[in-house]
């Protein structure tokens, strides 16, 4: 995980910085439209630089400021094994045994007493369970010092209107499933529960702290609500789990860690979850190991703080989010392959990357976090709409059905049917405009025209993008702007129309409330690889490429692009090729590592190659779809040097510089884009950080 100490730095680095983007056009007549305007350095325009500053932690639109420190503590949990968590062996001499009978059971031993259908369990101790029970329960109800072993041993307990195994009381227990052994826990729709009760809810539920180990295996039947659910934590070390359920299947309210085992879930919402959001230290969901196959109508795993995998493998289908964090999340090993309807991988302040693979095959967006960072290990998407995007942190509170925004967007949400949570649009400036009559979502609107009429005209380019108007003109005047010294009417100055803001896009336009300087994609390490049908790298805030293998690409139509972002990219190290359309290309705004942006178009699957003066290969990608432009960089760049792009056997030559002005030797333009790393306010799908 990168240090603190160096975050700091670099978002200090990141303040000192002006506000807006920089987008440079290709050679020739090519002029590029990027998707914020503005310029760098100490001598930028600072003309509505206050509108353009984003405080995410505390906001004028009424919404309730979010500490997020204070819900997470990460050093206080605790996500080690106990040795009897692993430890699944038992001495059956000494046992109790439990023999069920169809409708009743056989008692052999001390702490355990048959009631009907219901076994009681009292006591500390072993107790060893077989047989068949067809309508009743085995309830563990022990003093709260108390730890009890139960010993599933080819144990089938069904039970119409209640949970199967019911604990109520003990300070932990250890359900063991014996090797070789089959059994199933299974409950009915329908619970015979106290007046104003709502629990249990689960086929295999526990008051207690709860661990499930050994090499047998267990079918679990949540036909009420969840399969298997602890009010404290749960700890699953061993065994083969499979578990449907009519809502969540795996549940941990203080914490689910997983060292091993083989799950597959089926369930009507969550997959594993871990809820409580009241303990910084607890809530989170550790994965140290264990295959997995869930398959899930919301999201795969959810954490109420932290989400950690260190380990494991499988794949994760779910119908929103595949893992899911309300705080954080952080990946130092596994392999997982997951295909989600909302994002592959969803934190609200921070992803960070340090090992492992994460196979993202579909999705709405791969990564959303405020904060992404990647450091080691292979990260591979394929997205309909950004692959990573930084985006502004939100808390949602799930319990009461409501979602809280901490960016000054005036926006408040509510959750969808699905449970996801649904931007709702209030009284501040990210409330989007009504679509003007006969316009399609996402087309652009033509700017606004005073009483002379005399507003510049967008080019007639496929795109329909429009050149970014100067510093000070107001778009609403109607007014023509003055052209620079030496343009003629009809061209395009040298370096576009530059300044911060511009209309509908940039820093301090009217669709830039969703920028934040704490927005930031950071790429130290490893390889990523993403295929994006909106932005491939997409941040309301900051880019920072410093190591690692990036290959990207954005839509192959003009509405995105591989890179975009609101304040500023760099790139100090790495290879990097960003691929896309022309219409909101933007490149990096400086780096210590020369780097272009070159005018080179190719169709799908072919493959793009950098290569030396000599036309020795450097870095290759074969972008999956069809492209016009690509950002290019290499360990191997030096200042000034000359450098060949190959497509389809034809070499485009280009100059690789560290600063964007003389990248191409191009003009500058800025043009009338959506802010970097959001999305058109009208857009009012699902989404928890737009």
């Amino acid at each position: 995980m990168v240090k603190n100490s160096l975050l700091d730095q670099v978002a200090a680095r990141r303040r000192a910085w002006g506000r807006g983007a920089v987008a440079v056009a290709l050679t020739g007549a090519l002029a590029l439209t990027g998707c914020a305007g503005g310029n760098y350095g100490d001598d930028a325009a600072v003309a509505g630089d206050d509108a353009q500053k984003q405080d995410t932690s505390a906001t004028d639109s009424g919404a309730e400021a979010v500490d997020w420190d204070a819900l997470i503590d990460i050093d206080g949990m605790d996500f080690d094994y106990s040795d009897r968590d692993k430890d699944a062996s038992y001495d059956a001499a000494s046992a109790t045994t439990i023999e069920l009978t169809g409708d009743g059971a056989t008692v052999t031993g001390e702490g355990a007493s048959v009631d009907g259908s219901t076994v009681a369990i009292f006591a500390a101790g072993t107790y060893v369970v077989s047989g068949e029970l067809a309508d009743g329960e085995v309830v563990v109800n022990a003093s709260d010092q108390d730890k009890v072993q139960v010993v599933l041993a080819g144990a089938s307990v069904r039970n119409a209107d209640g949970a199967a195994l019911n604990i109520q009381q003990a300070d932990k227990v250890f359900v063991t499933l014996a090797e070789g052994t089959q059994n199933t826990l299974a409950d009915g729709a329908d619970y015979a529960l106290a007046e104003g009760e709502d629990e249990p809810n689960a086929a295999l539920f526990s008051k207690a702290d709860l661990t499930i180990n050994g090499t047998g295996a267990l079918t679990v039947e949540g036909n009420y609500r969840h399969g298997v659910n602890s009010k404290d934590d749960l700890v699953v070390t061993g065994g083969a789990i499979a578990v449907t359920a009519k809502e969540d299947g795996l549940r941990g309210k203080d914490c689910v860690k997983i060292a091993d085992g083989t799950f597959t879930v089926t369930a009507g919402e969550d997959g594993i979850q871990s809820s409580n959001d009241e303990d910084p230290t607890r809530g989170f969901v550790a994965i140290d190991g264990g295959t997995f196959a869930l398959n899930v109508q919301d999201d795969g795993v959810q954490a109420a703080t932290y989400l950690r995998i260190a380990g494991g493998e499988g794949t994760v289908n779910a119908d929103d989010h595949a893992f899911r964090s309300e705080v954080e999340a952080a990946m130092t090993g596994g392999d997982f392959t997951v295909e989600a309807g909302g994002k592959g991988m969803n934190p609200e302040t921070r992803f960070t990357m340090d090992g492992g693979t994460l196979n993202v095959t579909g999705c709405d967006e791969g990564i959303e976090a405020e904060k992404v960072i990647v450091n080691d290990g292979a990260l591979n998407i394929v997205a309909s709409d950004d692959g990573i995007n930084a985006a502004v942190a939100e808390r949602s509170d799930e319990t009461e059905g409501t979602v809280e925004a901490t960016a000054a967007d005036g926006k408040t949400g509510g959750d969808t049917a699905a449970g996801g949570e649904q931007d709702t649009p209030g009284d501040g400036v990210g409330e989007p405009p009504a679509l003007p009559e006969g316009m399609e979502e996402g087309q652009m609107p033509e700017p606004p025209t005073g009483a002379d009429g005399q507003q510049p005209q967008p080019p007639t380019g496929e795109n329909g993008t429009m050149p970014e108007p100067p510093e000070g003109f107001d778009p609403a005047s109607g007014e023509r702007p003055e052209l620079p010294e030496g343009a003629e009417e009809g061209q395009m100055p040298e370096g576009g129309f530059g300044g911060p803001g511009g209309m509908g896009g940039g820093a301090g336009g009217p669709m830039a409330s969703n920028a934040s300087e704490d927005c930031l994609i950071q790429i130290n390490g490893g390889k990523v690889t993403i295929d994006a049908g909106g932005d491939g790298l997409d941040s309301n805030g900051y880019v920072e490429i410093n190591g690692g293998t990036v290959f990207a690409n954005g839509s192959a139509g003009g509405g995105d692009s591989a890179l975009d972002y609101e304040y500023g990219a760099t790139v100090t190290g790495g290879t990097v090729i960003l691929a896309g359309s022309t219409g909101m290309a933007e490149t990096f705004t400086e780096g210590t590592q020369p780097f272009a942006l070159v005018a080179v178009s190719g169709a799908a699957s072919d493959t793009l190659t950098i290569a030396d003066a000599s036309g020795a290969t450097l870095a290759e990608y074969t972008v999956p779809k069809a492209f016009q432009c690509a950002v290019v960089s290499s360990p191997d760049f030096t200042e000034g040097g000359t450098y060949q792009v190959i497509v389809n056997g034809t070499a485009t030559e280009f100059t690789a510089s560290t600063t964007p002005s003389n990248t191409v030797g191009g003009m500058g333009a800025h043009g009338m884009g959506g802010p970097g790393g959001g999305r058109d306010p009208r857009d009012q799908r699902s989404d928890s950080a737009e």
